[in-house]
């Protein structure tokens, strides 16, 4: 989560220097109101529900649907594929183990110890081992930021990624859309022989006077 909050923040402030927040802002984003949900239930849960299990479990549950439909709905937004991509391969890591395998070797490269991890305490995540299905898939890449250290998932990379790429995409002015103006009806040029007709009726009418 760490790193999508970074890259967003990284793309937002490329945008920002180069003066292109306004075609941002007029992106057109549908059912922005799934995401506050899922935001409502996940504060709620930690808030009233903290060392609740069963609370957890169900707000994770509830908070993945509402984003799935979020993201259903806005596929067609650049960057939007690759962040379904992402959150679909955590999803199938997680239902294949239970939970969220984290690589405690890759903890230790960013500078994260096991009592940091708390594995034992936290349902939604356990210690990545032989026994762990589609362990690539896991937590195992290592962050080693300053005060921030990770360890996120391919996933959380194919994540962060799209929503940079939706913030860069975004914030391109678009070409302004050219209107074609209404002409009237085009008029045809008169055929040949009504030419010739018109010639032959002036000249007869030139020799009946002469």
């Amino acid at each position: 989560m760490v790193v999508v909050v970074v890259v967003s923040v990284l793309a937002l402030t490329l945008v920002a220097a180069t003066g292109h927040l306004r075609p941002l802002a007029s992106l057109h984003v549908r059912a922005a109101r799934l995401l506050a949900a899922a935001a409502v239930v996940q504060v709620g849960t930690a808030s009233l529900a903290p060392d609740s299990t069963v609370g957890r479990v169900l707000a994770m549950v509830v908070t993945v649907l509402l984003v799935a439909l979020f993201l259903g709905g806005n596929i067609g937004l650049p960057g939007i594929p690759l962040v379904a991509a992402g959150m679909l391969l955590n999803a199938l890591v997680i239902v294949a183990n239970g939970a969220m395998p984290v690589s405690t070797s890759a903890a230790a490269e960013a500078g994260l110890g096991a009592e940091a991890l708390r594995l034992d305490e936290d349902p939604l995540r356990e210690r990545l081992d032989d026994r762990t299905r589609l362990a690539l898939l896991g937590d195992r890449v290592p962050v080693p930021a300053p005060g921030w250290a990770q360890v996120i998932s391919a996933g959380d990379v194919l994540v962060a990624a799209g929503l940079g790429l939706l913030l860069v995409a975004g914030s391109v002015p678009r070409a302004p859309q050219r209107h074609r103006r209404a002409t009237g009806p085009v008029r045809q040029a008169p055929r040949r022989a009504d030419r010739s007709m018109a010639l032959a009726m002036e000249s007869t009418t030139r020799g009946s006077y002469s």
